[in-house]
């Protein structure tokens, strides 16, 4: 679901799963329309889901190409709504406020939903009484009775394999693949890019805090590559600036052969800075899937998460996990464990140091310039 309050998961949990289970008792179970007039796409998630999920959505557009296709989203993945390959027309709609939200799918007048979210009763439920034909993940039989096609969803494979399913029902077969569209970076133009190793430190929605790796961690890394010829770029958004110089403050003289791109490159030219860069250090987040996408060379920090399930992907990815016996304790999002705080702790600074040595191209970084310009 949307980044919505807690109050409205629990409800969701509850209420909302009965309600579901007596709706899944009128479904005639329609099969997919020939040739549907308008079509409803549901994913207001977090950016990075809108960014793995954007190859079903063209997987949709490829099948209907004369339809009409609205992807209802959020606010918080409107900017990677604008980034998506296929051709649709982004809706935005608080799916915190169901009355609303039902209210705009049924103004639409549409003859097929596909649901991308995986667990909540909600949007299927949307998805049901909103179109003569609803399309969805079944993470559990009750949920997947609400749809006319039910797609399997499994936490014990990679998002990615649960999207390729759905994408198949769509006839769109071989290998998945994300389907964005991205900018030129300008700004990475004036980058030393050769010796930049982009690191994303700061997370968004509710367990930002359990997905952070340690700040000492960061400052214990970025002082060794520093010391290698290396310039770590910290990205994010404007808000996470004041974090990254807190940090950077911590680096003393080290800070100096740094620099904060926070709020400087959009999220559309942001693909473009990690394809060129020579390496990507990334929590689980939005960035790290973005530069999966573009086939950027990257290593990804799992705690709470484990690599297998949402890790980056291709022949440049590595996925690291911590060896914390409570790590991977999220599958879906809303599971929680007493131990969190010490997950990502437990992921040493010398085991992503070895990793980024032994993953590097044997050349060296070119010699250490003056970067002031960029700070």
């Amino acid at each position: 679901m949307a980044r919505s309050n807690e109050a409205m998961r629990i409800l969701d949990q509850t209420l909302l799963a009965y309600a579901a289970r007596g709706l899944a008792l009128f479904n005639k179970r329609r099969g997919l329309p020939e040739a549907p007039k308008r079509i409803g796409i549901i994913q207001p998630s977090a950016i990075g889901d809108m960014l793995l999920s954007s190859g079903v959505i063209s997987a949709v557009r490829q099948r209907y190409p004369e339809a009409r296709v609205l992807l209802f989203h959020g606010s918080n993945n409107a900017p990677a709504a604008r980034m998506l390959e296929a051709s649709v027309e982004p809706v935005l709609c608080n799916f915190s406020r169901p009355d609303k939200a039902w209210r705009q799918l049924s103004a639409a007048r549409l003859d097929l939903v596909v649901d991308l979210t995986p667990w909540p009763n909600l949007t299927a439920m949307l998805a049901r009484v909103s179109a003569s034909c609803a399309v969805g993940f079944a993470p559990n039989p009750a949920r997947g009775r609400v749809f006319d096609i039910a797609v399997d969803h499994s936490g014990r494979r990679h998002e990615l394999d649960n999207l390729a399913s759905m994408a198949r029902i769509f006839d769109v077969h071989g290998e998945y693949a994300m389907r964005l569209r991205t900018d030129h970076c300008v700004v990475a133009d004036s980058l030393p890019l050769d010796r930049l190793v982009v690191c994303h430190i700061a997370a968004g929605g509710r367990r930002a805090g359990e997905k952070a790796w340690p700040k000492e961690h960061w400052i214990s890394l970025c002082r060794q590559l520093v010391r290698l010829g290396y310039m770590p770029g910290f990205t994010g958004s404007a808000a996470d600036g004041l974090l990254v110089e807190q940090l950077r403050a911590e680096l003393g003289d080290d800070a100096n052969a740094t620099l904060s791109l926070c709020g400087k490159i959009p999220l559309a030219e942001m693909g473009d800075l990690l394809r060129r860069a020579r390496l990507v250090v990334s929590i689980d987040t939005s960035v790290l899937h973005l530069a999966s996408a573009v086939g950027a060379r990257i290593i990804g920090l799992h705690g709470p998460t484990r690599s297998f399930r949402w890790g980056p992907v291709g022949p440049q990815a590595i996925g690291l996990d911590s060896p914390h016996t409570a790590a991977g304790y999220i599958v879906y999002g809303t599971e929680t464990h007493p131990e969190a705080p010490e997950v990502m702790r437990a992921l040493k600074p010398e085991t992503v140091l070895d990793t980024i040595l032994n993953s590097m191209p044997s050349t060296a970084p070119a010699s250490q310039t003056a970067i002031a310009q960029y700070a």
